[in-house]
């Protein structure tokens, strides 16, 4: 009998035939499972509860019903590559299928309430999460923040308590007593704060851009829905109809009940402090 590991992550518990030391132990009766298969080389329609998925570092992946993973590995997969886009992009499809819109952003909790930063691979998500981080302020996702509407409230689901930072980035968390391991093309951060199961509300929704100054500026719902839907994990060219109707229609609802707003700031990391200020300004908080 194949040995499982048991986790928990994304607010769900995991049973998985692959190792991630990056996740903490979970327990009781699974929601996911992860396995290694064989999946075929297929360009088929993702639909709403199946999605095949080919990565040229990791392999092939069959999610399918939101409850399961098969994996059929690359022979020389990279080290590490296969835990990062598991973890990533799989899991987005996974969550998509349970019923959340998976985006391409970082969350920080800030008295009980969520922010999220939006934007696309090399935007400062990571970044910016780590500076709030060391202001002492909680990280629920680093990659993955996937939200829905219930009740007419925007929720989201924590993902874990973990940085992947650039090189360039490493030193917001110098001096915390972190250890870093590097994974594919990043450096990876315990932030040691164990398992998270809760779901929060979101406050706001910031989708970052690099400018000359610090400044935020409202976005309609209208272009906020497509600004969601762009930075989603959501592959728009090959989503079947049914599934893309759905895909629009929860980023509409989310735009319709949450605040989203531009945020602007030079590129340097000496910016970084005034932007967890203005934050923790705008959104009424005050830092811990």
């Amino acid at each position: 009998m194949t040995k499982m590991y048991r986790y928990s992550g994304f607010g769900l518990g995991i049973d998985s035939e692959v190792e991630f030391p990056e996740l903490p132990p979970g327990d009781g009766e699974p929601d996911v499972v992860i396995r290694i298969g064989t999946v075929p080389h297929t360009s088929g329609i993702p639909s709403i509860d199946e999605e095949f998925a080919f990565n040229t570092l990791a392999g092939a992946f069959h999610i399918r019903g939101g409850r399961e993973i098969i994996i059929d590995p690359l022979p020389d997969v990279a080290p590490g590559a296969l835990n990062v886009i598991l973890l990533g992009r799989m899991m987005a499809f996974l969550l998509r299928q349970r019923g959340w819109l998976p985006l391409h952003a970082s969350v920080v909790v800030i008295n009980g309430q969520a922010i999220l930063f939006l934007g696309p691979s090399g935007g400062g998500k990571s970044t910016t999460a780590a500076a709030f981080h060391a202001r002492g302020h909680l990280v629920i996702a680093d990659d993955v923040g996937a939200v829905r509407v219930v009740n007419e409230k925007c929720i989201v689901g924590p993902a874990w308590s973990r940085l992947r930072l650039p090189d360039d980035s490493r030193e917001l968390v110098d001096g915390l007593g972190l250890h870093g391991k590097f994974q594919l093309d990043k450096h990876s951060y315990d932030l040691t704060r164990g398992k998270l199961r809760r779901l929060f509300p979101v406050h706001r929704i910031y989708y970052l851009v690099f400018g000359r100054e610090i400044r935020t500026e409202v976005v309609p719902p209208v272009v906020a829905t497509t600004l969601l839907s762009k930075h989603s994990f959501t592959r728009h060219a090959k989503l079947g109809n049914e599934a893309m109707a759905a895909h629009l229609g929860d980023c509409a609802s989310v735009a319709s009940v949450t605040s989203v707003y531009r945020l602007e700031r030079a590129k340097s990391l000496d910016t970084l402090a005034g932007v967890v200020s203005l934050v923790e300004k705008e959104a009424s908080f005050h830092g811990s």
